[in-house]
C-alpha cells in the first residue's frame, strides 16, 4: 500500500495548461529518432553491401 500513496501525492492537478511550443523531451525524442533511423539504414546498408 505504500506505493499507492506515492503515486496520488504526484498526481495531475486535471488542470490542462495551454501548449505553445514543443517541450524539450519532445524535441530530444524526435533527434534520437533521426539518429536511430540513420544508424539503422546504414548498418543495413553496410550489411547487404556487395563488395
Amino acid at each position: 500500500m505504500p506505493l499507492a500513496s506515492l503515486t496520488t501525492a504526484a498526481a495531475h492537478s486535471g488542470v490542462p495548461k495551454p501548449r505553445s511550443h514543443p517541450e524539450w523531451s519532445d524535441i530530444g525524442l524526435f533527434v534520437f529518432a533521426i539518429g536511430a533511423i540513420w544508424l539503422l539504414r546504414h548498418l543495413m546498408r553496410r550489411r547487404n553491401r556487395k563488395d
